[in-house]
C-alpha cells in the first residue's frame, strides 16, 4: 500500500491533488487542520493535511523482485475483503471530519443508506468550494452531489444485435431472476418485439415452474433444458429479431459445485449478455460475496430488484462502482409487465439524496 501526505489551504484543492496523483481508488486515512503558531499565527489562515493511501505498491525498476508464489484465488479474495473492510473502518472512524463541515450531515445520510465511507468521501470531496459558499449553498450543493452521483452510474440496457439476443439471468436464490425474466418478456411483447423463453432452472421440485404457463399465456416459444448439452442444442428463436431469455437456478454463494455447473451452462448457452440479479435490500457484505462468486462467470450487467423495499440507492451506487459493471434495469415491485425500468442515473441519484439534510 502506498501512503502519502498532501498539504494545502483548502480541503477541496487538497482532495483534487489526491485524486490526480493517486487516482479515484485512493482512501483517506487521516485528515487534520493545522493552525500556525508563534509569530506565524499573526499571518492568519490554517492549512489542511490529508494522509491518503492507495492499494498500488510501487517498486523501483532497478529493485530486484524476489520470486513469490502466486496466492490462491480464494486467499486473494479474502485479502481484498479484509483490505476493503479496513479502509472502511479508517474512513468511518474519521467521520464527517474528512469532508467540509457543511457536508457532514449529508455524509452521514449516505452512510446510513449503505454507501461505502471511502466512496462517500470521494463524492463529497468533489463538490467545488464556491458552491459551498454561496447564499444558495443548499441547492447548489444538492445539485453538485447529484451530478457526481449520476456520473458514477454507468448504464446499459440490452444491446442491439443482428440476430436474436441471448440474455441469461444469474444470481443467488430469492433475488428475483424469474420474475425479472417474466417482466422483460412481457415488455418485449407489448413494445412489438419478439421473445423466446428458455428455462434452465430445472433443479427444483416444481419442474417447469411458473414460466411454462406464462409462456403459454404470452404465446411465445418455450423450452425446458436440464443439461449443458440440451442448452447447446438449437433453441427456439423468435419469429422476428428479438430476445432469447434464459432463466438459471439460484445458487448459494458457498455452493462451489453449483457455481461450476452454472459456468458450464452459460458456456453452452453462448449468451450475449449475462445479467447478475441482486436484491437492493441485501447486506453489503453479501452483495460483495455474490459479485466475487458470479462475476468470473462472464457477468456483463448488474440488475437490482426490490428497490421499492429500500429507502436509498446508496448501496446500489457503491456496488456499481466497485464492480465496474453497468446497471441495466431496476425492479421496483411485483407488477408484470410494469415495475421494471431501465436504470436512470439521475433518478437513482435523486432517490439516494431524498430526505438528505444539509447543515
Amino acid at each position: 500500500m502506498h501512503l502519502k501526505w498532501f498539504k494545502g489551504r483548502a480541503f477541496t484543492d487538497v482532495m483534487r491533488r489526491v485524486r490526480e496523483e493517486l487516482g479515484p481508488e485512493a482512501v483517506i486515512l487521516h485528515s487534520k487542520s493545522v493552525h500556525p503558531w508563534g509569530p506565524l499565527r499573526f499571518l492568519g489562515g490554517s492549512r489542511v493535511e490529508i494522509l491518503a493511501a492507495v492499494d498500488r505498491p510501487e517498486v523501483p525498476a532497478t529493485q530486484a523482485m524476489p520470486h513469490i508464489p502466486p496466492a490462491a484465488p480464494s486467499s486473494l479474495d479474502g485479502l481484498r475483503s479484509e483490505l476493503a473492510a479496513l479502509r472502511s473502518v479508517f474512513v468511518r472512524a474519521a467521520g464527517g471530519g474528512l469532508v467540509p463541515a457543511v457536508l457532514g450531515p449529508l455524509y452521514e445520510h449516505l452512510l446510513a443508506g449503505g454507501m461505502d465511507p471511502a466512496l462517500a468521501v470521494r463524492i463529497l470531496g468533489s463538490v467545488p468550494a464556491h458552491k459551498l459558499e454561496q447564499e444558495i449553498a443548499d441547492m447548489a450543493t444538492y445539485r453538485a452531489v447529484e451530478e457526481e452521483l449520476a456520473s458514477l452510474i454507468a448504464v446499459s440496457t440490452c444491446a442491439a444485435v443482428s440476430g436474436p439476443l441471448r440474455v441469461a439471468f444469474v444470481g443467488p436464490s430469492g433475488a428475483g431472476k424469474t420474475t425479472t425474466l417474466a417482466k422483460m418478456a412481457a415488455r418485449e411483447q407489448i413494445t412489438g418485439g419478439s421473445v423466446a423463453i428458455v428455462n434452465a432452472d430445472g433443479a427444483g421440485f416444481g419442474g417447469h415452474g411458473p414460466l411454462e404457463p406464462f409462456a403459454v399465456h404470452l404465446d411465445v416459444p418455450y423450452v425446458l433444458v436440464l443439461t449443458p448439452e440440451e442448452l447447446a442444442a438449437p433453441l427456439p428463436v423468435p419469429e422476428r429479431r428479438g430476445c432469447v431469455l434464459i432463466d438459471t437456478p439460484g445458487i448459494a454463494l458457498e455452493d462451489r459445485h453449483g457455481i461450476e455447473r452454472l459456468d458450464d451452462m452459460l458456456e453452452a448457452a453462448l449468451a450475449d449478455e449475462v445479467h447478475l440479479v441482486l436484491s437492493a435490500t441485501t447486506k453489503t457484505q453479501d452483495i460483495r460475496a455474490a459479485l466475487r462468486a458470479f462475476k468470473p462467470l462472464g457477468v456483463t450487467h448488474l440488475l437490482f430488484t426490490h428497490l421499492d423495499e429500500t429507502a436509498s440507492c446508496a448501496s446500489v451506487i457503491t456496488h456499481r462502482v466497485e464492480s465496474a459493471l453497468p446497471l441495466s434495469y431496476v425492479g421496483t415491485g411485483r407488477g408484470i409487465p410494469g415495475d421494471l425500468d431501465p436504470a436512470d442515473p439521475r433518478r437513482i441519484a435523486r432517490r439516494t439524496l431524498q430526505g438528505a439534510p444539509i447543515a
